[in-house]
């Protein structure tokens, strides 16, 4: 015991001439951003996502409404400003069914300002849509947006005649159907972008075919957070698995001559790949999406399979072969959920959810990727 502490004391003592080395602390590494993101059980959870894959703990935002048991409360479509400061959800409010496992009461809208961390909720069955700037745009019996002064009210949108597919910086991306030509039989999607003061800008007039290829930006995060580009898809939107091919994709540019690039669609029209989401990567805006294909029979029901593609040198490329969300960034970082969609349960609408079976993937810029241990989402959005 002696000569042990003898020998630490020995390893003290500064030998002449030397400098004693003085440890250098770690130079902090700045997190990729923030990732919100719902849980299979209807929370909403968000997160520092560093680059080697590790995180911080997360943090519960949703839901914020309380009820009294047996009435639960569950996250559901959640929509982020294109600056990632103002995050907006609806919070279903359900109670058990004898036949239906569980039915609706009722809804709450929240919008969370996340740089104050400020929460305003009001009671309403209105889902979002999208922000036009910090402007909450949602969808319901009309399309309306949310006022915040006096009190926090939704305001129907002015001269709003059309389909709203999602929303842009001046507005909404909206769709107008009409018939035309002999006997009225030619069918044509008008794209357009409309202002809330009701001024419109025609992008494209698509005739709608046999293959039932209608037009639809049908996702909220269709438009870039530069607000550069758009990206549609064009199928058959009628329900979830739809009629015809397989979706083909159009992207358009935001600025000058709003220019029209056909992207054709990925893997064989018999898949009928449909649209689950988009997002952009890279300083180019690079195309990602998620797809669904159509239903496929299995001993334990029906389940959708999904992936992640990306459009580069002109063809989609495949980027997971099972996935359900993707999220990406402008300084080229991603986020794939892996997993598939099941059919809900005793559903009376036969829905189908997305269904997370493993942690989430982050990949970055230059091939590598990492797993996020802590992220299981069936929606996931960068914010912050």
């Amino acid at each position: 015991m002696t000569w042990i502490r003898c020998a630490v004391v020995a390893a003290l003592v500064p030998v002449a001439g030397v400098v004693p080395a003085v440890p250098v602390a770690a130079t902090p590494v700045a997190p990729i951003g923030q990732l919100a993101y719902i849980t299979t059980a209807g929370v909403l959870d968000v997160l520092n996502v560093n680059p080697d894959g590790s995180t911080s703990f997360p943090q519960r935002l949703g839901p914020i409404t309380t009820v009294q048991s047996p009435k639960t409360v569950k996250v559901s479509s959640m929509v982020a400003s294109a600056d990632g400061s103002r995050l907006a959800w609806s919070e279903v409010i359900s109670k058990p069914d004898p036949t239906y496992g569980s039915l609706e009461t009722g809804a709450v809208l929240v919008v969370r300002n996340m740089f104050t961390r400020h929460d305003v909720s009001l009671r309403s069955e209105y889902v979002p849509l999208g922000f036009a700037g910090h402007r909450l745009v949602v969808l319901g019996a009309h399309t309306k947006r949310l006022v915040m002064s006096p009190s926090p009210h939704l305001v129907k949108v002015h001269d709003h005649n059309a389909y709203p597919n999602t929303t842009y910086s001046g507005g909404i991306v909206d769709t107008v159907l009409s018939l035309g030509g002999h006997n009225d039989t030619v069918e044509t999607d008008r794209l357009r972008l409309t202002t809330f003061g009701g001024h419109h800008k025609l992008l494209h007039t698509y005739q709608v075919g046999m293959t039932y290829r209608s037009v639809a930006a049908n996702t909220y995060d269709a438009v870039s957070p530069d607000g550069r580009k758009l990206i549609v898809e064009r199928g058959n939107h009628q329900d979830f698995s739809g009629l015809g091919p397989s979706s083909l994709f159009d992207t358009y540019s935001m600025g000058g001559g709003y220019t029209r690039h056909a992207l054709g669609h990925f893997g064989t029209n018999r898949a009928k790949w449909r649209l689950a989401g988009a997002t952009f990567v890279g300083a180019n805006d690079t195309p990602w999406l998620a797809l669904h294909s159509d239903y496929v029979k299995t001993a334990n029901g029906y389940v959708v399979h999904g992936v992640v593609v990306r459009y580069a040198h002109g063809r989609w490329q495949k980027e997971s072969s099972s996935a359900v969300a993707v999220a990406g960034l402008e300084s080229g970082w991603v986020v794939i959920q892996g997993g598939v969609w099941n059919e809900v349960p005793d559903s009376p609408d036969g829905e189908y959810a997305p269904s997370p079976t493993f942690p989430a993937l982050l990949k970055g810029p230059h091939g590598f990727h990492h797993t996020l241990a802590d992220v299981q989402g069936t929606q996931i959005l960068w914010v912050g």
